[in-house]
């Protein structure tokens, strides 16, 4: 159970330094803003600013039970009375943001609380949205931490559920042994794909679909807010001459994109790096078929790069390439260092050339 002593093992203090720190960055936002207070309550903001808290009930809700209220003397989280006490005891312990009750049966009570506190004038999650990307995107070492944490449970959950394949389970019981595999986080993201519907569909749902020959598993998976990817394929037999020889090619797009991804670059040149490579294995024009990814933190993908794409690459900052091919796709997740070099938390190793997943 999370609580005001600790949330998962990890000590308030550890939580409380991190969310004084992010405090920081949104009221200093705010004061380039002049509007003085900022009133979030997108869930990913929530998680940044708490340090993982959670503060929804509907998962398919981008916003949450509760909205931060952060002006230059405190912050509050205005929630209604129903929720109050599971984020004191279990979200905000410790942590130096203190909830506010409203009554859940007065529809627009959250909000009167919040213009009252900010005199109206809050900045909102949409409002500052492009600077609270860029903070979230440079994931502190506490994040860092926690995201190697996804990524190996995730990693372990993708392998458990490939090893049941045999011929004839259907897509469905394959993403069902998945999310069995995984009890630690969400899965927001899965995709599973059998045979002739991997070539076909580049974002295919799980259907009641027997596996024969082979099947994609693509997974998003979210802890502390946040997130980790990966793709993985299982073959029950020797993959065609066409599809080793794609599955060659889409690794050598992956390594383009890795190998351009360093402190300094911008996305769009990384994205370049991509495009000469699709070209190298004669497939000039694949990137149009699908996005080949970018950052990740909190959102399955902070940034997709596209071409052009100025932002610049930080040390800190986690990326998900995810080059693809008719039949064939490769992703995973690693965290830029200060030198360049990729901690990959979905692997043990950098994927080996030639390998697919």
């Amino acid at each position: 159970m999370t609580s005001a002593a600790g949330q998962d093992g990890v000590a308030t203090a550890a939580r409380r330094s991190e969310v004084d720190a992010r405090l920081g960055i949104v009221r200093e936002i705010a004061a380039r803003r002049g509007s003085g207070a900022v009133a979030l309550s997108w869930r990913r903001n929530f998680a940044w600013l708490t340090a993982g808290g959670e503060s929804h009930i509907v998962l398919s809700s981008d916003s949450g039970v509760a909205t931060l209220v952060v002006t230059p003397s405190e912050a509050v989280a205005v929630t209604q009375n129903i929720e109050a006490a599971r984020l004191a005891d279990e979200e905000l312990g410790g942590l130096g943001i203190e909830p506010v009750a409203v009554p859940w049966w007065e529809a627009t009570a959250i909000d009167r609380e919040v213009a009252r506190r900010t005199g109206g004038t809050a900045a909102s999650d949409a409002d500052i949205e492009t600077e609270l990307s860029a903070a979230r995107s440079i994931l502190s070492t506490f994040d860092q931490e926690r995201l190697a944490a996804i990524g190996a449970d995730a990693g372990a959950a993708v392998a458990g559920a490939l090893d049941t394949v045999v011929d004839g389970m259907t897509e469905l019981q394959l993403a069902a042994a998945l999310q069995a595999r995984l009890p630690t986080a969400r899965v927001p993201v899965l995709l599973v794909a059998a045979d002739e519907r991997i070539a076909r569909y580049r974002h295919p749902l799980p259907k009641d679909v027997p596996i024969r020959r082979r099947v994609m598993l693509v997974v998003v998976a979210e802890r502390w807010g946040l997130h980790v990817a990966m793709t993985r394929f299982r073959e029950l037999e020797p993959p065609s001459g066409s599809i080793a020889a794609a599955t060659d090619a889409v690794r050598s797009v992956e390594r383009a994109l890795h190998d351009a991804t360093r402190p300094g670059a911008t996305l769009g040149e990384v994205f370049g790096a991509g495009q000469a490579a699709y070209r190298a294995v004669g497939q000039a024009d694949a990137w149009r078929d699908h996005h080949q990814g970018g950052t990740i933190a909190y959102q399955g993908r902070e940034r997709v790069a596209t071409p052009g794409d100025e932002t610049v690459v930080r040390p800190g900052m986690a990326f998900a390439w995810n080059p693809s091919l008719p039949g064939v796709k490769t992703e995973d997740t690693f965290i830029l260092g200060d030198d360049g070099a990729r901690r990959y938390v979905t692997t043990v190793e950098p994927p080996p050339e030639g390998a697919l997943g």
